[in-house]
């Protein structure tokens, strides 16, 4: 006779049969704990609800605990804080707050890009760039990066900013054998997985260089994307902001695509009008403007 292994609670005791789903998906984050569920599955029974209602009714669970749940269940992957097994910084918005209206716009946004870009076979990597917002340019490419890959689209999010990497920092990763350690031909580049999102990795920017507009122009660049693009459904570089250098402006006409990121109220017209010209005349498609808060 085959024995049936039970869940167990992270103290290593079973959790009952008659548990459902969700109260084991939250007991085995760490959501609830053990002496905690006969309570929650009591008023359950007697009121006729469902598990993640009784559970916030008893004051045991937070309306963001049981959506993060519930998203798991359906394969959209969130954080519940603070039972994450990775820090993330609260900045990755659409992993911890997937209803929030700025989440929404990134979807529409997702979407659009899915539609009208990443549709085509060729079409896999795209450089976000800003004139005068490194802030916008990060959160706008982190975040959009994590919707992608919330779909399943496998996803490689490259910190492409080598004057000031920061992107490892934002999914509590160290900044080890990046991309400026490659491209100067010191190690080799190795996209690291962030957890819990399953379809998104990272590659660090690596060793602050003195010299990130040589190693962007090196021909290695082209040898290290000619690598790792087909290895992934869609590929978003972060870059520095235009107006301070050229280095978004050598990822930009590399990667083929841009998306512009202007930040609202601030970023002036004139401005993203000459550099959205510049990145024009080097053969760098636009994809469209992103309005960053």
């Amino acid at each position: 006779m085959t024995e049936i292994a039970l869940p167990l609670f992270r103290d290593g005791s079973h959790i009952p049969n008659h548990t459902d789903l969700m109260g084991r998906l939250m007991v085995q984050k760490g959501l609830i704990h053990g002496d905690e569920l006969d309570r929650i599955l009591g008023l359950q029974k007697q009121k006729g609800i469902r598990f993640g209602e009784a559970a916030q009714s008893l004051g045991l669970a937070t309306a963001e605990d049981v959506k993060a749940v519930l998203a798991e269940q359906f394969a959209y992957p969130v954080v519940a804080r603070p039972a994450s097994e990775v820090s993330l910084h609260p900045r990755v918005i659409a992993a911890y707050q997937p209803t929030h209206p700025r989440v929404e716009a990134l979807r529409s946004l997702r979407s659009e890009l899915m539609l009208r870009y990443f549709n085509q076979p060729d079409n896999k990597v795209l450089a976000v760039v800003g004139v005068d917002d490194e802030s916008g340019i990060r959160d706008l490419a982190t975040n959009l990066a994590v919707v992608i890959a919330q779909t399943g689209a496998r996803t490689l999010l490259i910190d492409g900013n080598l004057r000031d990497p920061s992107l490892h920092e934002w999914f509590g990763l160290p900044n080890l054998r990046g991309l400026s350690d490659a491209l100067a031909g010191r190690s080799s580049a190795i996209p690291r997985h962030c957890p819990p999102l399953d379809s998104l990795w990272l590659l660090n920017g690596g060793t602050v260089a003195p010299n990130p507009q040589e190693l962007l122009a090196h021909k290695r660049y082209q040898t290290l994307m000619t690598q790792l693009v087909p290895k992934f459904d869609a590929v978003l570089i972060n870059t520095p902001a235009l107006g301070s250098n050229l280095d978004a402006q050598l990822v930009a006409a590399r990667s083929g695509a841009a998306l512009m990121v202007a930040r609202e109220n601030h970023t002036p017209l004139r401005a993203l009008d000459k550099a959205t010209h510049r990145l024009r005349d080097l053969g760098v498609a636009i994809t469209g403007v992103a309005l960053s808060h």
